[in-house]
């Protein structure tokens, strides 16, 4: 049998699209098969006489229409087709997480600017205290049986001190622990809605939300954003035309945009939100790195906010740990819907938590973060040439010339041995291309690599992109 490319049409004017089309009829006439792997980039790029960088963008776009995908360490290999997503976009085919991770996991010796890790320096020395502290404690019998839910009053009044440290009041009784943010998520989508409801979020938003959206088959609007994130006109007649059940909303240093509301903005929206009677769960993933704290959605309306965090973020992702502070009309469904997903958050995971909080080395792991994420910043503003949008962040938000797709940004940034997010990543909206892409200064330890990675994508965006030949 014959290449799958033997017979490749090559149209000079796309040729990587025109490459993309000709292995997807080679998979859908069964020219290639479920789990057949692919050459790598750099060997099917010296077999047709291309750059690299083509066979990157035609391998991402037949990515993107759920075809192929990556395994670290593996290589490349042809999906098994999904039949009941035949007629849908290609960006519904491809589970929202997994595209988060595919450009690292098609190229694992990429420098990372892909994941939103913190910097894990101290984070070593000050588990390894934690732990040893805890070893010594008389009464880890009692850690050994099953909890409440919501997690040991000791342990939740140590939540009750985090949030207060991140602009939160709230009493021990209205805390839950959750194994971090993303099951929290889960919890509140199956607590508060059912298939077929609609929830209002971001145009742009968190990929775990889309994920949790579309396994609990609860439909996720978009909500247009500006500079301060939601944009109240847009948000009230997405309330009048929907009924939401709820708005899921990162207000505080935007997952990807970085963009902050004012409280002139959050008290809008508050307004809002009550003339439609309409519930706000408030992520706050990074409202920690935001000096002074601003006034959480929490604060302005306790009645009608879920309001989450988790320590992935500020302390180590290791730590599957984070905490909710809800309404106490709504225990009775969180409740239940906590016992369901997971019975229990780890009782030994949260002793942990609850040392290094009363202990003071949670917020020492605070102060080092924001340093490091406005170090980070400013790196990438004097490599990249423009001005921050945030002054402490982990991660940043590049907009794009207008020729030029993110896509195909991703795959030549990919080419060159940088891995970053694709901003359709957070499109609520399948086809959407928000004009950006996401990079993360802080999942690279050796600040020489995201120089180097920041000085590659600098000369990407500033090139004659018009001038470019897709044959070379």
């Amino acid at each position: 049998m014959s290449e799958w490319y033997s017979g490749w049409p090559v149209r000079r004017d796309d040729v990587a699209t025109s490459l993309a089309d000709t292995l997807e009829e080679a998979i859908r006439c069964g020219r290639l098969l479920p789990g057949a792997q692919l050459p790598t980039h750099r060997e099917l790029s010296k077999r047709l006489g291309v750059a690299v960088s083509t066979v990157s963008r035609a391998y991402a776009e037949a990515g993107r229409r759920g075809l192929i995908g990556g395994t670290v360490g593996r290589g490349t290999f042809v999906l098994t087709p999904d039949k009941d997503n035949d007629l849908i976009s290609n960006r519904e085919v491809l589970r929202p997480l997994e595209r988060l991770y595919l450009p690292l996991m098609q190229r694992e010796d990429a420098i990372n600017l892909s994941l939103n890790e913190p910097l894990s320096d101290g984070t070593g020395e000050r588990l390894r205290t934690a732990l040893k502290v805890i070893a010594k404690k008389p009464d880890l019998d009692d850690l050994a049986h099953y909890q409440p839910p919501q997690g040991q009053l000791e342990h939740r009044v140590a939540g009750a001190v985090w949030l207060r440290e991140l602009g939160v009041e709230a009493p021990a009784d209205d805390i839950y622990a959750v194994s971090g943010g993303q099951t929290a998520l889960m919890t509140i989508f199956l607590a508060l809605a059912r298939p077929g409801d609609t929830v209002l979020t971001e145009e742009l938003t968190w990929p775990g939300a889309l994920s949790v959206g579309r396994l609990t088959g609860i439909r996720l609007m978009p909500v247009a954003i500006d500079e301060e994130g939601l944009v109240p006109q847009a948000f009230e007649a997405a309330c009048r035309i929907h009924h939401p059940r709820f708005v899921y909303t990162m207000p505080t240093l935007h997952n990807p945009t970085m963009v902050t509301a004012s409280l002139a903005r959050r008290q809008e929206i508050v307004r809002i939100a009550r003339e439609y009677n309409v519930l706000i769960v408030e992520d706050d993933a990074y409202g920690f790195l935001v000096e002074p704290r601003v006034t959480p959605y929490c604060q302005l309306a306790r009645d009608i906010t879920i309001y989450l965090t988790s320590l992935s973020k500020s302390i180590a992702p290791t730590l599957r740990i984070g905490f909710m502070a809800v309404p106490p009309r709504l225990h009775k469904s969180m409740r239940a819907s906590t016992r369901a997903t997971t019975a229990m958050v780890s009782p030994l995971l949260l002793e942990l938590t609850t040392h290094l909080i009363n202990s003071g080395a949670g917020r020492e792991a605070i102060e080092f973060q924001t340093k490091a994420a406005r170090h980070r910043q400013e790196i990438a503003a004097s490599i990249l040439g423009l001005a921050h949008p945030a002054p402490a962040s982990l991660h940043y938000w590049l907009k794009l010339p207008s020729d030029m797709r993110s896509a195909v940004f991703v795959a030549d940034a990919l080419a060159r041995g940088v891995a970053v997010t694709p901003g359709d990543a957070f499109s609520v909206m399948p086809g959407q291309d928000p004009g950006g892409v996401r990079l993360c200064l802080c999942s690279e330890a050796s600040e020489a690599r995201v120089k180097q990675a920041l000085t590659i994508i600098a000369e990407l965006v500033h090139a004659d992109h018009g001038a470019a030949l897709p044959i070379v």
